[in-house]
């Protein structure tokens, strides 16, 4: 007996051996000789075959330049990117939620008659919103009349409402086409539908989204724009009252809303009648609900000319401008060229931010971001100017963003073009997979209570998708810390304040002298973050999931 398992055991071992071998020549022995670089000087342009120059031990301190030292500017500069593109996790994982309970419902059509019944009126609908956007969108303008818009100089007003408005016809028709072929065939559509961009993710689809980014011409701004310009004419001719009393009472009403429901959570946590995720799910859900209320109710105030919030800053004057340099001239490590490009840049009325934007691009003065930023808003006046006053452009503030262009809105469309990406793919399968294995009889039980169908979803559906939301949860979270590359490579090349921390990895070791040691350094920092997070998640998470 002693012979034979030995015998299986060199035969298992056997059929292992290939996979193990490859193993530790590709994996494991990259990784521990990647700690061993981390722990040295490292950097290919200094250390080849044409260099006397040896690799020297300097033990840790590539991660002091990292996390406090040289480096750390960037570096933490580069995790807040991270951190930011981040944001689409949740989001999207409430979105999956969201489809996969729609879809496992009988909200669709089931019978061919039904079908066929309410597909005839979604092309009847879809046909009907075609036509409301060609007319409300009609060009306004005279066609001999040339844009004095960016970019679209050689081309009369009449042409680029006209432009405008076939974009926003364009999106209505897709959008009721797929809404009409969904109600023609039922539920497998709507599953193909949602699930299909994550069959072309990828630089194909990133290169799609760029192109619809794009700030003159793309086809989101193309339809945003005829939007904005409606909401900005009737702004501009009603009570400004309105739209103050409105922001303030959405967020009263919000804030009331989430304190109500949270005392209820809390109430049945005690009581014992919940466990500790449905409460979890319950506070997630509400401050999602929340931040999406009151940063509308947050520009419903600043939308007048004369908005509740400061929005912008005014312009300097020339006593001001010199104020400013003669504050800069006592900063350590900014000499008079740079108080000269300030002083320059100022004098050539630009605001505060584009002046901030274009100085802490210089190397020497990001270095000292603190002190720009201090003088500067020392001697700045925040206005009360309001989002469609037109203080910048000829129509006013209500413009289609610059997107990837603008520092300001780069992060955001990557978020949004990531919810997209991700809100109907393996999350949204795994959600459907566990809503399957649920058993009716809670249901059935809930239903003999007289539950709602809130209080079914947060007391049966989503305890019940427990496991499967902590899986998702800490894979999302690792994929979140190691992405953002491909999107910044393919969309910005890392501009518009875009890089995260893989793609400074990038940079170091294959672009900036090639680093190599550096490089290693990012890298074991991030997996000791993700490492780091996944252990928070199994320590708190499994506990919850659990109860």
């Amino acid at each position: 007996m002693i012979g034979s398992g030995r015998k299986r055991l060199l035969i298992a071992l056997a059929f292992l051996l290939p996979n193990l071998i490859g193993f530790l020549l590709f994996t494991a022995g990259p990784v521990v000789f990647s700690l061993y670089m981390s722990l040295t000087d490292w950097q290919l342009t200094k250390h080849n075959q044409y260099s006397t120059e040896s690799v020297k031990f300097i033990g840790f301190e590539n991660y002091a330049r990292l996390l406090w030292g040289d480096e750390s500017h960037l570096f933490w500069d580069y995790f807040y990117n991270t951190v930011f593109l981040m944001i689409a996790i949740p989001v999207s994982i409430a979105g999956s939620l969201l489809l996969a309970v729609w879809i496992n419902s009988k909200a669709t059509p089931q019978k061919p008659k039904s079908k066929m019944k309410w597909g005839m009126i979604g092309l009847a609908c879809s046909v009907a919103a075609c036509l409301g956007a060609w007319v409300l969108a009609s060009p306004s303008a005279a066609q001999d009349v040339m844009s004095t818009r960016s970019g679209m100089t050689d081309l009369t007003e009449y042409q680029v409402q006209a432009m405008q408005r076939n974009g926003l016809v364009l999106f209505v028709g897709i959008v009721g086409a797929v809404i009409t072929a969904g109600l023609f065939v039922g539920q497998m559509f709507f599953r193909a539908a949602f699930y299909l961009p994550t069959l072309l993710a990828g630089v194909a689809m990133f290169l799609l989204w760029k192109t619809l980014y794009r700030p003159r011409g793309g086809l989101i701004n193309s339809v945003l724009d005829p939007i904005l310009g409606g909401i900005e004419r009737v702004v501009v001719n009603t009570p400004a009252v309105i739209w103050y009393g409105t922001g303030i009472l959405l967020a009263l009403a919000t804030l009331a809303f989430i304190g109500r429901s949270m005392m209820a959570g809390l109430s049945r946590y005690k009581a014992k009648e919940t466990g500790g995720f449905a409460l979890f799910g319950r506070a997630f859900i509400l401050a999602t609900v929340g931040i999406s209320a009151l940063g509308m109710s947050l520009v419903l105030v600043q939308l007048p000319e004369k908005s509740l919030l400061p929005s912008g800053y005014e312009s300097f004057d020339q006593a001001t401008i010199l104020a400013i340099g003669d504050e800069l001239k006592g900063v350590e490590g900014v000499d008079a060229a740079e108080v000269d490009l300030i002083v320059n840049a100022l004098g050539e009325g630009a605001s505060r931010a584009d002046t901030l934007s274009a100085l802490l691009s210089d190397p020497v003065l990001a270095q000292n971001r603190a002190s720009v930023l201090e003088a500067v808003d020392q001697r700045s006046e925040r206005v009360r100017r309001g989002l469609t006053a037109g203080h910048e452009t000829e129509r006013g503030g209500l413009q289609p963003p610059d997107w990837l262009l603008s520092s300001r809105w780069a992060k955001p469309a990557l978020v949004m073009m990531g919810i997209w990406l991700a809100i109907g793919g393996g999350n949204m399968l795994l959600y459907l997979a566990g809503l399957s294995n649920i058993p009716q009889s809670l249901y059935e039980a809930a239903a003999i209570d007289g539950a709602t169908g809130w209080q079914r979803f947060i007391n049966v559906t989503w305890p019940q998708l427990a496991p499967t939301t902590f899986f998702i949860v800490i894979m999302s979270t690792i994929g979140g810390l190691q992405g953002g590359f491909e999107q910044a490579l393919v969309m910005t090349e890392g501009k518009a304040d875009t890089i995260v921390l893989t793609y400074y990895l990038y940079n170091l070791a294959f672009t900036d002298d090639f680093q190599l040691g550096l490089a290693s350094a990012v890298a074991w920092v991030m997996f000791a973050m993700i490492f780091a997070m996944t252990a928070f998640n199994f320590r708190f998470g499994s506990r919850l999931t659990n109860e």
